[in-house]
């Protein structure tokens, strides 16, 4: 798995923690020791808190591969409903004007006339085989950029689902503090989703009208 996938699955995980954590601070008629016997350290239960650090690591990237792909599927069942209707092409991942759509199809050879269904496909082969080979820098930039959507989406997700969790599973009590401060972060990640997926888009879209990518 790559780098950047990596990353993606390491951030979200912290930001569902951290929040429990938070909401475990903010409410004083609940302590960590509640959950986490072993935080009162004892020879006795040292080699539990050694089982603790050695699966950390494990519990961690799995719930952040469950949190991506939670959040993917949640981001791409509107795309697909909205396509359904003859709008966009069915994924978050790609969203082309008319006209990029029909440069871009003749510049990855595509056999037809320009078909939405398939904008997906021409978008991902015009980014990951065009501009990969002949604009790097530019494809790079745009993971980047997509990097950055992806982690903050997720992050949101995850927040999101530490209510849920703290609330019903924990029995944490939802103070104003607490609310305030997870609500604000979610506005600020959601507003960095947002600039990152126009400029993704907007970066794929300007690349297509670029007359040296026919080259």
């Amino acid at each position: 798995m790559d780098e950047d996938r990596k990353i993606r699955f390491l951030v979200s995980p912290l930001f569902f923690v951290a929040s429990l954590l938070l909401g475990l601070l903010l409410d004083r008629t609940q302590t960590l020791t509640n959950f986490l016997p072993c935080v009162v350290l004892d020879r006795s239960k040292l080699p539990l808190l050694v089982a603790l650090l050695a699966g950390g690591g494990i519990v961690v990237f799995t719930l952040g591969y469950v949190i991506g792909t939670t959040t993917y599927v949640i981001l791409r069942v509107p795309f697909m409903i909205a396509a359904h209707f003859g709008w966009g092409s069915g994924s978050h991942e790609i969203a082309l004007s008319d006209e990029s759509l029909g440069l871009i199809w003749r510049k990855v050879g595509a056999p037809g006339e320009p078909d939405r269904s398939r904008m997906f496909f021409a978008g991902t082969t015009f980014d990951h085989d065009i501009l990969q080979k002949k604009h790097k820098g530019v494809h790079r930039w745009i993971v980047r950029r997509w990097n950055a959507f992806s982690i903050a989406a997720t992050s949101v997700f995850a927040l999101l689902l530490s209510l849920g969790v703290g609330k019903y599973g924990l029995r944490i009590r939802m103070t104003c503090g607490y609310l305030i401060l997870v609500t604000i972060t979610c506005v600020v990640l959601g507003f960095e989703a947002y600039t990152a997926w126009r400029d993704t888009m907007g970066m794929l879209n300007f690349q297509a009208r670029r007359q040296e990518t026919t080259e």
